[in-house]
């Protein structure tokens, strides 16, 4: 049987849009799956899942919804909520191989609703007004695809029938490649990392490969450790090394920098075996213009052209030690600390602009104190990136993933 497509939207607002899309997807030989979620006009596409069929999947009664006269914000969570039910059905089935939808902020926000309720490797692309704007929540942790439309999706012109065109082809394309199912013959080790200290998962990465574990490194620079965490939550993650926790000092200033997420809290309640480093944890760091305003009064290093980083005080790196220790305590899983005492990043060594060993004590000092009694801490002179260390941090997970 031919893959299928599941074109979400608003088949009222945006009927002549999606026509044009379908027929594209039509001609290349893949079947759609029409849900319309539009409230406003009747459909101008006739959907194959209508409006009222998604409300009842919620477990409402759209005619309803619609007479009591609530607005879109009430009642598009409802739909999002009915076509997650009809989505999930389908998984189970083996009958979606791809996801594409086009909006506004409205639509946009709906529609990545549920993409995001889809697993990794399921093609989800977004065509949306808001792809060239800060996307965090819209993609959340999931392997969504945006495209920028250029123009509002009001009716079809020269240009939007070629950007409407390419997305076709490309959600087209990714179906035909396929979801491959990869046989997990390997246990899938996560590590977090960070490019100040990528020599040391470089290494943890060796040593773990060599003992017959596969590998998946995450950026943790924001969004790659919650999507460790998400990929732990849908039970694809065996073991982790969290060699870089600074997501968690970038979610205590209120949302400056990150806003708050469960991080360090999921392999901890799921039983997943983990050893923990404090990589990076001595570095704030974020958009050149907000570390320069905020942190001006501190050292600091211009990472990148976007990027600069500034020194943790001693005493944030005490609270901080506290909120990780808060979140760990819950571990109903192997797991254990090791610290770098030479340096937690490649910035903070001896003779480096971040070197602080006295903060690095106090640290050290709170995390003993506030951990639960039975999780071990191994102190270690070397710096995260020496060799020795990352070796041992290895050493130490493959040896909580064997017990």
């Amino acid at each position: 049987m031919k893959e299928q497509i599941v074109i979400l939207g608003t088949m009222d607002t945006k009927s002549e849009e999606f026509r044009f899309i379908k027929t594209l997807i039509d001609q290349h030989g893949l079947r759609t799956l029409v849900i319309d979620v539009g409230i406003i006009d009747p459909p101008g596409l006739k959907p194959d899942v209508t409006r009222y069929d998604v409300a009842k999947a919620a477990g409402e009664d759209l005619e309803k919804l619609i007479k009591d006269g609530p607005s879109r914000d009430v009642i598009s969570p409802v739909m999002a909520e009915g076509v997650k039910k009809i989505t999930s059905t389908l998984l189970s089935q083996g009958d979606i191989h791809g996801v594409i939808s086009l909006g506004g902020t409205q639509g946009t926000s709906l529609a990545t609703d549920v993409m995001r309720s889809l697993p990794v490797g399921i093609p989800k692309l977004m065509v949306s007004t808001v792809a060239a704007g800060d996307t965090t929540n819209i993609v959340g942790f999931k392997d969504i695809t945006m495209i920028n439309p250029i123009a509002d999706i009001m009716g079809l012109n020269r240009i939007t029938k070629k950007i409407l065109a390419e997305a076709a082809g490309a959600i087209c394309g990714m179906a035909k490649i396929g979801y491959i199912e990869v046989e997990a013959e390997k246990p899938l080790i996560g590590i977090t990392n960070i490019g100040i200290t990528t020599p040391g998962a470089m290494k943890a990465k060796e040593v773990l490969e060599k003992a017959g574990f596969e590998i998946i490194v995450f950026h943790a620079a924001g969004r790659g450790g919650p999507a460790m965490e998400s990929l732990i939550k849908e039970g694809q993650i065996d073991g982790v090394l969290d060699l870089v926790t600074i997501e968690v000092m970038q979610e205590m200033f209120e949302g400056l920098l990150f806003v708050k997420s469960e991080r360090m809290t999921v392999a901890a309640e799921r039983s997943i075996p983990q050893v923990i480093c404090p990589g990076g944890i001595d570095n704030i760091f974020g958009p050149r213009d907000v570390i320069m305003k905020h942190f001006g009064g501190r050292p600091i290093i211009h990472h990148s052209a976007i990027f600069s980083n500034t020194m943790a005080t001693a005493e944030e790196l005490k609270k901080l030690a506290i909120e990780q220790a808060k979140r760990v305590n819950v571990a109903k899983g192997p797991i254990e600390w090791l610290i770098p005492m030479k340096g937690f990043c490649s910035y903070s060594t001896e003779g480096e602009k971040f070197y602080n060993p006295d903060a690095d004590k106090i640290y050290v000092d709170t995390l003993k104190k506030e951990l639960r009694g039975d999780i071990p801490v191994h102190v270690v002179e070397k710096d995260i990136n020496d060799p020795a260390f990352a070796s041992l941090a290895a050493e130490h997970l493959i040896e909580l993933m064997r017990r």
